[in-house]
């Protein structure tokens, strides 16, 4: 795929400190009002992330054949909504509906797939039908586990629900940050992002017991944090890192982490500037039937932020295993 097709996912943002939510990427790139209908033949498909893509080979009223470039959310963000890579075959004759681009005439971001049997795929995250009743709708309702009965605490695999963040008290020298940063050039690679935008994800997460440290595995990008419990400070001479150093502690049955000396430069995925001075505490409370896992994380940097930021989520105990990500770069 070439760098015109490949952008952020999943929200379109503003310049202003409005309310969004947070998920891989931004669309961005798509417009917000341009959907179109396709009717075509499935001509390749490349099952991986960060984007799913396929190419849809159609012929216009003109008789003039045209190939677009379709693109999905990632494979996790799909296999838990059911659609999995067994239901696409190149050469099914399918339906597809979704987001142009004016940036690119071939390009569309796929929200809605009608396959050869009726059913219909939902290819992006909170999509409805739109083909097909709900009846032929793939969906999945997830089943939380028996988690009392493991009795295993947090030390498990974890799936948030979508993050959701209020109005933020950013400063405007926050977002004037975002005028100088290259949305489209950040995501033609897979580079792996530091703390606190790695916390704040939709991909499962996983708490490791190690003793005297944690390690808080994430699916997205393999990543993996080490959380210091023997320590209440980094020690002198520490460097700064993309995430940072992570020091933990036990508060009436609260997990707390602080996290300092943390040089990714960016609060979110559309370029908010954070200082290496950031302060990040993260609050996990464990449900009594130990299914759900209240997060609650406050950023503190007062040139991003005129008060302290609070964001906080729910994680659920689906029985979710983490599998490489395998990040595959854009071309």
């Amino acid at each position: 795929m070439r760098k015109s097709f490949t952008h952020c996912l999943l929200v379109a943002f503003t310049l202003c400190a409005a309310p969004f939510a947070l998920a891989h990427h931004s669309v961005a790139y798509y417009s917000a009002s341009d959907r179109i209908e396709l009717a075509g033949e499935i001509a390749s498909i490349q099952w991986q992330n960060p984007h799913i893509r396929f190419e849809l080979k159609t012929v216009g009223a003109d008789g003039a054949a045209k190939v677009w470039r379709l693109e999905s959310s990632a494979i996790f963000l799909r296999e838990k909504d059911g659609v999995t890579r067994d239901l696409f075959r190149v050469g099914d004759k399918v339906r597809v509906y979704g987001r142009t681009s004016p940036h690119d005439a071939a390009a569309l971001l796929v929200t809605n797939m009608l396959l050869p049997d009726g059913r219909e795929a939902p290819l992006w995250p909170n999509s409805s039908p739109h083909f097909a009743g709900t009846d032929r709708w793939i969906t999945t309702k997830p089943t939380l586990v028996n988690a009392a009965s493991e009795n295993r605490g947090i030390f498990r695999v974890w799936r948030p629900n979508e993050w959701s963040l209020p109005a933020l008290p950013y400063t405007e020298s926050a977002v004037a940050s975002r005028r100088a940063y290259d949305l489209l050039a950040a995501a033609t690679r897979c580079r792996p992002e530091g703390m606190p935008r790695i916390v704040m994800t939709l991909f499962p997460y996983e708490f490791v017991d190690r003793g005297s440290e944690l390690l808080v595995r994430t699916q997205i990008y393999d990543t993996e944090r080490i959380v210091h419990m023997d320590r209440a400070a980094p020690p002198p001479g520490e460097p700064h890192s993309a995430l940072g150093y992570s020091v933990g502690a036990w508060r009436d049955g609260v997990l707390v982490i602080d996290t300092s000396l943390v040089n990714w430069p960016y609060f979110d995925q559309i370029g908010t500037r954070i200082s290496q001075d950031v302060q990040i505490v993260e609050r996990y409370k464990l449900s009594e039937d130990q299914t759900r896992l209240d997060v609650e994380l406050t950023i503190t940097d007062p040139g991003t932020f005129k008060e302290p930021a609070v964001v906080k989520n729910a994680w659920l105990a689906y029985g979710d295993v983490l599998r490489r990500y395998d990040c595959q770069d854009g071309n």
